[in-house]
């Protein structure tokens, strides 16, 4: 038994009252004897026995009702988790972990959960004493806590005013990473007693990151650490989100449609009918769609949009309202460039041909090109960091230098187009060219068998996926359309697509970073589209001359080349989906001020100064905690925007199940058996002492001592009238 108030235990001494009256009362009479009265002592001699044993009873009684209220008083409990008696009174270290997700943002009959969580917080605050300590920690900022740098608060008024001032994060953590920060910050403490409080809604997407079953099981915390569970229902609620969005890769051009995905997920028990979905463009609703969605089921919604304007497009994906409204709007942003740079590089043979197909716009809607020509000898990484789009006409002539450069300017997102050099050499290209840019190996080059004037001696087109951006609305005949429904379908006549005469081509051992577009005949790839860091490489497979193939001179050599460099320089056009919390690097080749300003979505302006790598200028920046558009300006010119979108896991706003729990504490290692879930409604500082100590019985020793006083006050009443009796 464990005693909470062990220093009113000093009043059992009063217990001795009773007995010293009752000593003090034992009065030595002398005895007078009276011949009258002689036949009376025997009845005498049998009453004052029984009047002795009342007074005996009478003081146990009392004696006891004195012992039971300085027991009650002192606070005893049964069976408490601490060892010894002495628990109750050394240091306690404790950690209390908020989960400020905008999950605890909704409500339940008794108000917002956060608001909650936060008054349930400050009242066992008040639990704690001198020489205890307390780490406040918030999902939202497990990033930048660490057990060296930030030490425990001891000044509980501070913390009870830091408690007051967490308001809801977009930033998503989890209670895994929350038990595994507060594991090193008990770890760091030398208090004898130590306990974790987690206030949560205890949801689906909160729990952890990998939420199986794991085979693996860590030992964070000892034994005797203990922890309080405080969960918040939020009851049945009705919650719709945009799950994801996506934008396929495309050209982007003005007054050209383009085509929107989005994921929408029905949260809640309950099917929805008509649930209306709109895209806004700049600010202005441009399509809608009302969508049924069954219970907790995603349904996918597919927009076609069109931009009026070239610049920065920004825009999102919105559903009606419901009782979780921060998963109802999910953001992007594109840029259709109105001006691409183009250089084109080898010798004059080599680039008349492309120079003449780009020389003039195949479209008013499509941006417009400037082209700039120069020999390979003489490219320099100046040229490479001012252009969108490279097109080497040759693959032979360049220095180690300038492979790297080149190989840099991919990864950091160009577009390259290479055609191959009438005299290319299979080992040379691997050894120096294609490792220098790290392409697909060159097996060796295929010519044909037969004499040029021989029919049926060349190699033609076998397959075009028409479904490529480069194809796709080039060929508006009505057979053409109908073939793009197929992902790769043959060519022929009725398609429109006349296939050049191929009398050699290069063949490229293809990898898993690499896509054919275009087939031939004789099994390899006359266009191949191949990624690198986060640029894209197109690979022709024949030259840009008429030596081994007639493709200059084909009607479909112009808008494939126009539409390839188009694609090469897009492919920096639609920005990444940036989760809160998320570091994101913005790079630039421009040549920009050496400052730079980020202004976030409700209008906060950072300053910050962009460190130089290789042929980039670039800025890491941290913090995305706001949901929306981003715009990193250089100045008055802008260098980049970007989003930030909630994460969809938040939008899981279901309990987890029990099993789920005990998967991640049997994962994390701690015992059942510590773990006290704490009810909301219950007086939490009484719930919390009990789990600490064990169960008060206090209330039992009152009862029975509110019992020995009605005995007591029974026997007293007997005695006194037997003692008025008196002969």
């Amino acid at each position: 038994m464990t005693f909470l108030n062990p220093l009113v235990l000093f009043g059992l001494l009063a217990a001795a009252l009773p007995i010293l009256l009752h000593l003090f009362n034992l009065r030595k009479l002398r005895t007078v004897e009276f011949s009258t009265l002689a036949f009376l002592k025997e009845l005498q001699k049998t009453r004052i026995r029984r009047l002795k044993l009342r007074q005996i009873l009478l003081l146990i009684l009392r004696t006891l009702l004195i012992l039971l209220i300085v027991i009650a008083f002192a606070r005893p409990t049964l069976q408490g988790t601490l060892v010894g008696n002495t628990s109750s009174h050394a240091t306690t270290s404790a950690v209390f972990i908020i989960d400020d997700s905008y999950s605890m943002t909704v409500s339940n009959e008794r108000g917002e959960l956060l608001k909650q969580a936060k008054q349930a917080a400050e009242t066992i605050n008040h639990l704690f004493t001198e020489g205890d300590e307390i780490f406040l920690v918030r999902l939202s900022a497990l990033a930048t806590i660490s057990a060296e740098r930030d030490a425990a608060t001891r000044d509980f008024g501070l913390l009870r005013k830091n408690i007051d001032e967490i308001a809801p994060s977009a930033i998503r953590r989890t209670l895994e990473d929350g038990l595994r920060i507060a594991s090193k910050l008990l770890a760091a403490t030398h208090n004898f007693n130590k306990e974790v409080y987690v206030f949560s809604d205890f949801q689906h997407g909160v729990l952890s990151d990998n939420p199986g079953e794991s085979s693996t099981k860590e030992r964070l915390f000892p034994p005797e650490v203990r922890f309080f569970f405080l969960p918040y229902n939020k009851g049945s609620l009705q919650n719709f989100g945009v799950e994801s969005l996506t934008i396929p890769s495309s050209i982007f051009e003005r007054d050209k449609p383009f085509i929107i995905q989005a994921q929408i997920g029905n949260f809640s028990d309950n099917s929805v009918h008509d649930h209306v979905v709109g895209v806004f463009l700049n600010g202005t609703r441009v399509a809608e769609r009302s969508v049924d969605i069954p219970k907790q089921s995603s349904l996918p919604v597919e927009f076609s949009v069109t931009a009026g304007a070239v610049g920065y497009v920004q825009g999102f994906v919105e559903i009606e309202d419901d009782d979780f409204p921060y998963d109802n709007r999910r953001y992007f942003v594109l840029q259709i460039p109105d001006r691409i740079r183009v250089l084109l590089v080898g010798d004059e043979h080599e680039v008349q041909y492309p120079r003449l197909a780009l020389a003039t716009r195949t479209s008013d809607a499509e941006s417009a090109l400037t082209l700039s020509e120069i020999s390979p000898d003489r490219l320099n990484s100046t040229m490479v960091r001012h252009t969108d789009v490279i097109i080497l006409c040759t693959t032979q002539g360049f220095s180690p230098s300038q492979i790297s450069e080149l190989h840099t300017y991919v990864n950091d997102g160009g577009g390259l187009a290479i055609f191959p050099g009438v005299q290319i050499d299979a080992n040379k290209f691997n050894v120096e060219f294609g490792a220098g840019l790290h392409l697909p190996q060159c097996i060796g080059v295929d010519r044909a068998s037969a004499p040029r004037s021989e029919s049926g001696s060349y190699t033609e087109f076998d397959k075009v996926e028409l479904r490529h951006p480069i194809f796709e609305g080039m060929f508006e005949s009505p057979s053409t359309a109908l073939s793009k429904q197929s992902t790769a379908s043959p060519t022929g006549g009725a398609r429109g697509i006349e296939s050049p005469h191929i009398r050699s081509s290069v063949r490229f051992g293809l990898t898993i970073r690499s896509t054919p577009i275009i087939t031939m005949t004789n099994g390899g790839a006359f266009l191949t589209e191949h990624s690198t860091g986060s640029g894209k490489i197109l690979l022709f497979a024949v030259p840009t001359t008429t030596e081994w193939s007639d493709l200059p001179l084909k009607g479909l050599f112009v808008p494939m080349i126009h539409r390839a460099v188009l694609y090469l320089g897009h492919q920096q056009s639609r920005s990444d989906d940036v989760l809160p919390g998320t570091d994101v690097v913005v790079k630039s080749n421009a040549v920009t001020s050496d400052i730079w300003t980020i202004r976030n979505p409700q209008n906060v302006e950072v300053i910050a100064t962009p460190s130089r790598q290789s042929m980039q200028r670039l800025v890491r920046f941290g913090a995305t905690d706001q949901l929306g558009l981003y715009e990193v300006s250089s100045g008055t010119a802008i260098v980049q925007k970007f989003v930030v979108n909630l994460d969809p896991r938040e939008s899981q706003t279901s309990k987890a199940s029990t099993a789920e729990m005990e998967n991640l504490l049997k994962h994390l290692g701690i015992e059942g058996g510590t773990v006290h879930t704490l009810s909301q409604t219950a007086d939490l500082e009484r719930s919390v002492l009990e789990s600490r100590f064990g169960v008060e019985l206090w209330k039992y020793f009152l009862m029975l001592a509110l019992v020995i006083a009605i005995i007591e006050l029974l026997v007293a009443r007997t005695t006194k009238r037997e003692n008025g009796t008196r002969p």
